[in-house]
């Protein structure tokens, strides 16, 4: 295995809500003795901390600069055909991020990584920036990175036309107004300062 450029680790908090789970499943068990309808959620419980705990338990996944690794298993990103996304993320679900992806030769793979939701998409993304020969989700490659990005549409929007709050008419009448008062004011401080001069005079 070349030196890895990032290494995803699943996160912890599957690990803590299978705990959870598990103790709920416990609780239950108990409960169960007294009224037997506890073992319902009870076994509810205990399914959905074992598959918490699988989630938890899978392998960590490694991007080098020719290939990736999922668990032992290499994958070259010249092999990767295919990277479509799981119903579970179409649906708007980050994590666990789960893809199926389409190798040479007819063979397939289901990427499952249980991590945080910044790093599940990080994951995705440089999946496939890696994959030059694949295509996402129907998309090519070239078409998906020509693609503009939202950042990309904002800039390449023409600037906001510049709202008036008065008509032309009204703006030049506050102008020929405001140069007025500005003359006046010129005048008033020349007149005071005058009869501060022949106050002064007379004293």
């Amino acid at each position: 295995m070349e030196p890895s450029v990032e290494t995803y680790l699943p996160s912890r908090q599957y690990a803590r809500v299978g705990w959870a789970a598990l103790a709920g499943s416990f609780v239950c068990v108990l409960c169960g003795f007294g009224a037997p309808l506890a073992f319902i959620p009870a076994l509810l419980c205990a399914s959905t901390a074992a598959a918490i705990f699988w989630l938890a338990a899978r392998p960590p996944i490694r991007l080098g600069e020719t290939q990736f690794n999922i668990g032992e298993r290499a994958i070259a990103w010249r092999e990767v055909r295919e990277i479509n996304s799981s119903r579970f993320n179409s649906a708007g679900f980050v994590s666990p991020l789960v893809l199926r992806l389409k190798l040479t030769n007819a063979r397939y793979k289901f990427l499952i990584y249980p991590g945080e939701p910044e790093r599940a998409e990080r994951l995705l993304k440089m999946l496939r920036k890696n994959s030059h020969m694949a295509s996402f989700d129907g998309v090519s490659y070239r078409q998906y990175w020509s693609w503009p990005s939202a950042e990309e549409e904002r800039a390449a929007l023409p600037a906001p036309a510049p709202v008036h709050l008065f008509s032309r008419e009204d703006e030049e009448e506050i102008e020929r107004l405001y140069l007025k008062l500005k003359t006046v004011g010129r005048l008033d401080s020349r007149s005071s300062a005058k009869d501060s001069a022949d106050n002064s005079g007379k004293d």
